[in-house]
């Protein structure tokens, strides 16, 4: 499916809103559920982190630097430990008012917002993500989640 497909299948942005995109699939290691993520596998959370900034940086986009890695770090993060596919798949898209940022686990389980106790050390991701972004959401078949931040002065 194109990106401007997909925009247009599930996501509040106009397809032809679109300026530019970054995508990335990672390979997952096979893993029964519940198992602990390999610890090569969690680096993959700093390398898009610092690839984003790389692309925020190159659209002139520095001020959503700090929210969007936070968000990448969330999402990724989720998918990650929760997602069962065989792969990730992450989406940076620029289009005339938002930045889109998408992962897509494989899963047909959605994220699970939590409401955590204030000792808890985890199950704060979604809540953050709720709180930053200007929306988010979940493709009608659970496998991706999304979320978009506001480009200042053009939203």
């Amino acid at each position: 499916m194109t990106i401007g497909a997909e925009l247009a299948e599930y996501l509040p942005v106009p397809p032809e809103s679109m300026l530019d995109n970054l995508e990335l699939r990672i390979a997952r290691a096979p893993r029964a559920a519940g198992e602990h993520m390999p610890t090569y596998e969690g680096l993959w959370v700093g390398r898009l982190r610092r690839i984003a900034a790389a692309k925020l940086q190159h659209w002139q986009l520095t001020v959503l630097i700090d929210p969007a890695q936070l968000l990448i770090s969330e999402l990724v993060t989720n998918a990650l430990r929760y997602g069962t596919g065989p792969e990730i798949d992450f989406r940076l898209i620029l289009t005339t008012g938002v930045l889109v940022i998408l992962v897509d686990d494989g899963s047909p389980d959605p994220p699970q917002v939590r409401q955590p106790g204030p000792d808890d050390e985890s199950g704060r991701g979604m809540v953050l993500v709720s709180t930053i972004a200007t929306d988010w959401g979940i493709r009608p078949n659970g496998s991706a989640t999304w979320c978009l931040l506001a480009i200042p002065g053009r939203a």
